[in-house]
Protein backbone atom coordinates (compact mmCIF):
# COMPACT_ATOMS: atom_id res chain seq x y z
CA UNK A 1 0.00 0.00 0.00
CA UNK A 2 2.99 2.10 0.12
CA UNK A 3 4.22 1.72 -2.87
CA UNK A 4 6.12 4.85 -4.68
CA UNK A 5 5.55 6.94 -1.68
CA UNK A 6 8.02 6.27 0.65
CA UNK A 7 11.61 8.26 -0.09
CA UNK A 8 15.23 8.10 1.18
CA UNK A 9 16.06 11.16 2.74
CA UNK A 10 19.51 10.91 1.72
CA UNK A 11 19.82 9.58 -2.04
CA UNK A 12 16.20 10.23 -2.64
CA UNK A 13 15.15 6.95 -4.13
CA UNK A 14 12.69 4.30 -3.28
CA UNK A 15 12.83 2.56 -0.51
CA UNK A 16 11.40 -1.26 -1.84
CA UNK A 17 9.39 -3.53 0.30
CA UNK A 18 10.94 -7.03 1.27
CA UNK A 19 9.28 -9.48 3.77
CA UNK A 20 10.45 -12.81 5.41
CA UNK A 21 8.80 -15.91 7.06
CA UNK A 22 8.54 -15.97 10.57
CA UNK A 23 8.62 -19.14 12.46
CA UNK A 24 5.16 -19.37 13.12
CA UNK A 25 4.43 -19.14 9.41
CA UNK A 26 2.97 -15.26 9.21
CA UNK A 27 5.66 -12.84 7.49
CA UNK A 28 7.49 -10.07 8.53
CA UNK A 29 7.47 -7.12 5.80
CA UNK A 30 9.71 -4.03 6.10
CA UNK A 31 11.15 -1.15 3.49
CA UNK A 32 14.87 -0.32 2.73
CA UNK A 33 16.62 2.28 0.30
CA UNK A 34 16.63 0.78 -3.33
CA UNK A 35 20.07 2.19 -3.97
CA UNK A 36 21.86 0.75 -0.76
CA UNK A 37 20.19 -2.50 -1.90
CA UNK A 38 21.59 -2.11 -5.55
CA UNK A 39 25.00 -1.24 -4.94
CA UNK A 40 25.80 -1.14 -1.23
CA UNK A 41 26.56 0.83 1.67
CA UNK A 42 29.78 2.92 -0.35
CA UNK A 43 26.44 4.43 -2.00
CA UNK A 44 23.58 5.18 0.86
CA UNK A 45 22.57 3.65 4.27
CA UNK A 46 19.82 1.18 4.60
CA UNK A 47 17.35 3.12 5.89
CA UNK A 48 15.38 0.53 7.25
CA UNK A 49 12.16 0.28 8.57
CA UNK A 50 9.69 -2.15 9.51
CA UNK A 51 6.27 -2.38 7.57
CA UNK A 52 4.23 -2.36 10.91
CA UNK A 53 6.13 1.16 12.46
CA UNK A 54 5.54 2.90 9.22
CA UNK A 55 1.88 1.84 8.91
CA UNK A 56 1.30 2.51 13.12
CA UNK A 57 3.60 6.12 12.45
CA UNK A 58 0.78 7.34 9.53
CA UNK A 59 -1.71 6.10 10.72
CA UNK A 60 -1.11 8.05 13.66
CA UNK A 61 -0.24 11.30 11.90
CA UNK A 62 -3.76 11.07 9.48
CA UNK A 63 -5.79 10.66 12.67
CA UNK A 64 -3.91 13.46 14.39
CA UNK A 65 -4.61 15.99 11.55
CA UNK A 66 -8.27 14.61 11.13
CA UNK A 67 -8.71 15.44 14.90
CA UNK A 68 -7.46 18.85 14.50
CA UNK A 69 -9.56 19.86 11.63
CA UNK A 70 -12.45 18.42 13.58
CA UNK A 71 -12.01 20.30 16.46
CA UNK A 72 -11.59 23.41 15.15
CA UNK A 73 -12.22 23.47 11.32
CA UNK A 74 -11.90 27.12 11.06
CA UNK A 75 -8.90 27.34 13.53
CA UNK A 76 -7.02 24.26 11.02
CA UNK A 77 -8.17 26.40 8.37
CA UNK A 78 -6.15 29.19 9.01
CA UNK A 79 -3.15 27.11 10.12
CA UNK A 80 -3.21 25.89 6.42
CA UNK A 81 -3.67 29.06 4.85
CA UNK A 82 -1.36 30.98 6.73
CA UNK A 83 1.22 27.99 6.52
CA UNK A 84 1.07 28.24 2.48
CA UNK A 85 1.29 31.53 2.06
CA UNK A 86 4.23 31.76 4.10
CA UNK A 87 6.20 29.14 1.58
CA UNK A 88 4.59 30.66 -1.19
CA UNK A 89 5.71 34.02 -0.67
CA UNK A 90 9.24 32.87 0.19
CA UNK A 91 9.30 30.79 -3.20
CA UNK A 92 7.52 33.44 -4.98
CA UNK A 93 10.45 35.78 -4.32
CA UNK A 94 12.86 33.67 -5.19
CA UNK A 95 11.58 32.99 -8.11
CA UNK A 96 10.80 36.32 -9.30
CA UNK A 97 14.44 37.66 -8.09
CA UNK A 98 15.77 34.59 -10.00
CA UNK A 99 13.45 35.04 -13.37
CA UNK A 100 14.64 39.08 -13.21
CA UNK A 101 18.30 38.14 -12.99
CA UNK A 102 17.92 36.02 -16.47
CA UNK A 103 16.23 38.52 -17.98
CA UNK A 104 18.59 41.65 -17.09
CA UNK A 105 21.38 39.47 -18.39
CA UNK A 106 19.90 38.38 -21.36
CA UNK A 107 19.11 42.19 -22.07
CA UNK A 108 22.81 42.80 -21.40
CA UNK A 109 23.48 40.31 -23.85
CA UNK A 110 21.64 41.53 -26.69
CA UNK A 111 23.27 44.95 -25.65
CA UNK A 112 26.78 43.41 -26.06
CA UNK A 113 26.10 41.41 -29.37
CA UNK A 114 25.28 44.47 -30.54
CA UNK A 115 28.23 46.60 -29.41
CA UNK A 116 30.69 43.20 -30.89
CA UNK A 117 29.34 43.49 -34.46
CA UNK A 118 29.66 47.36 -34.47
CA UNK A 119 32.98 47.07 -33.01
CA UNK A 120 33.72 44.35 -35.99
CA UNK A 121 32.21 45.95 -38.48
CA UNK A 122 34.81 49.07 -37.64
CA UNK A 123 37.57 46.92 -37.31
CA UNK A 124 38.05 47.00 -34.13
CA UNK A 125 37.91 43.64 -33.31
CA UNK A 126 39.46 40.59 -35.69
CA UNK A 127 36.76 38.07 -37.26
CA UNK A 128 38.24 35.07 -35.15
CA UNK A 129 38.30 37.28 -32.03
CA UNK A 130 34.17 38.27 -32.93
CA UNK A 131 33.76 34.68 -34.03
CA UNK A 132 34.73 33.35 -30.94
CA UNK A 133 33.15 35.88 -28.36
CA UNK A 134 29.95 36.04 -30.30
CA UNK A 135 29.70 32.22 -29.65
CA UNK A 136 30.40 32.21 -26.32
CA UNK A 137 27.65 35.04 -26.01
CA UNK A 138 25.19 33.54 -28.37
CA UNK A 139 25.72 30.18 -26.20
CA UNK A 140 24.80 31.89 -22.84
CA UNK A 141 21.74 33.84 -23.79
CA UNK A 142 20.63 30.65 -25.71
CA UNK A 143 20.68 28.48 -22.24
CA UNK A 144 19.14 31.32 -20.12
CA UNK A 145 15.84 31.58 -22.73
CA UNK A 146 15.70 27.78 -22.19
CA UNK A 147 15.44 28.57 -18.56
CA UNK A 148 12.91 31.39 -18.74
CA UNK A 149 9.79 29.69 -19.75
CA UNK A 150 10.22 26.99 -16.84
CA UNK A 151 10.69 29.58 -14.40
CA UNK A 152 7.40 31.37 -15.69
CA UNK A 153 5.09 28.69 -15.05
CA UNK A 154 6.86 27.55 -11.73
CA UNK A 155 5.43 31.05 -10.73
CA UNK A 156 2.03 30.68 -13.01
CA UNK A 157 1.72 27.44 -10.71
CA UNK A 158 2.44 28.94 -7.53
CA UNK A 159 -0.05 31.85 -8.25
CA UNK A 160 -2.69 28.78 -9.64
CA UNK A 161 -2.25 26.92 -6.47
CA UNK A 162 -3.40 29.81 -3.74
CA UNK A 163 -6.50 27.71 -3.09
CA UNK A 164 -4.35 24.64 -1.84
CA UNK A 165 -5.16 24.29 1.61
CA UNK A 166 -8.87 24.54 0.28
CA UNK A 167 -8.19 21.76 -1.91
CA UNK A 168 -6.68 19.56 1.15
CA UNK A 169 -9.58 20.77 3.35
CA UNK A 170 -12.32 19.22 0.40
CA UNK A 171 -10.50 15.77 0.95
CA UNK A 172 -10.29 15.72 4.40
CA UNK A 173 -13.71 16.65 5.62
CA UNK A 174 -14.51 13.26 3.43
CA UNK A 175 -13.17 11.25 6.81
CA UNK A 176 -14.97 11.83 9.99
CA UNK A 177 -11.79 9.18 11.43
CA UNK A 178 -9.49 6.25 9.45
CA UNK A 179 -9.41 3.63 11.53
CA UNK A 180 -7.13 1.63 9.34
CA UNK A 181 -5.08 2.65 6.66
CA UNK A 182 -5.37 1.23 2.45
CA UNK A 183 -3.72 2.51 -0.94
CA UNK A 184 -6.75 4.22 -1.27
CA UNK A 185 -6.86 6.29 1.37
CA UNK A 186 -2.67 7.20 1.16
CA UNK A 187 -2.76 8.21 -2.60
CA UNK A 188 -5.63 10.66 -1.67
CA UNK A 189 -4.24 11.75 1.42
CA UNK A 190 -0.31 11.56 0.70
CA UNK A 191 2.38 12.84 -1.54
CA UNK A 192 5.33 11.08 -0.30
CA UNK A 193 7.30 9.93 2.94
CA UNK A 194 10.56 10.53 3.70
CA UNK A 195 12.19 7.99 5.83
CA UNK A 196 15.18 8.91 7.44
CA UNK A 197 18.06 6.76 8.71
CA UNK A 198 18.24 5.74 12.26
CA UNK A 199 20.36 7.69 15.24
CA UNK A 200 21.27 7.82 18.59
CA UNK A 201 20.84 10.36 20.83
CA UNK A 202 22.97 11.84 23.08
CA UNK A 203 21.26 9.69 25.75
CA UNK A 204 21.87 6.32 23.79
CA UNK A 205 18.01 6.08 22.70
CA UNK A 206 17.37 5.64 18.66
CA UNK A 207 15.84 7.25 16.72
CA UNK A 208 14.48 7.61 13.44
CA UNK A 209 12.77 10.90 11.89
CA UNK A 210 9.73 10.23 9.52
CA UNK A 211 8.56 13.49 7.04
CA UNK A 212 5.30 12.69 6.37
CA UNK A 213 4.19 15.66 3.22
CA UNK A 214 0.25 15.79 2.58
CA UNK A 215 -1.07 16.38 -0.71
CA UNK A 216 -1.31 20.25 -1.53
CA UNK A 217 0.17 21.40 1.86
CA UNK A 218 3.06 19.24 2.43
CA UNK A 219 4.57 18.81 5.55
CA UNK A 220 2.48 19.23 8.68
CA UNK A 221 4.63 18.05 11.48
CA UNK A 222 7.82 15.31 11.84
CA UNK A 223 6.98 12.13 12.68
CA UNK A 224 9.52 10.34 14.91
CA UNK A 225 10.16 6.72 15.99
CA UNK A 226 12.49 6.44 18.86
CA UNK A 227 13.29 3.17 20.47
CA UNK A 228 14.89 2.29 23.44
Amino acid sequence: MFAGLLYCADCGHCLTYSQKQRADGTYHGSYSCWMYKTHGKEYCASHYITFDVIYDIVLTDIRRNLFRYRYDSKKFAEFLGSKYRSMTDKTMKRLESEYGQKQRRCDELNRILCKLYEDNALGKIPDSRYELMTAEYEAEQAEIRKTLPDLAAQLDELKRGADSSAKFISVIRKYTDVEKLDAAILNELIDKIVVHHKEKSDDGRTYQQIEIFYRFVGKLDAAIEKAA
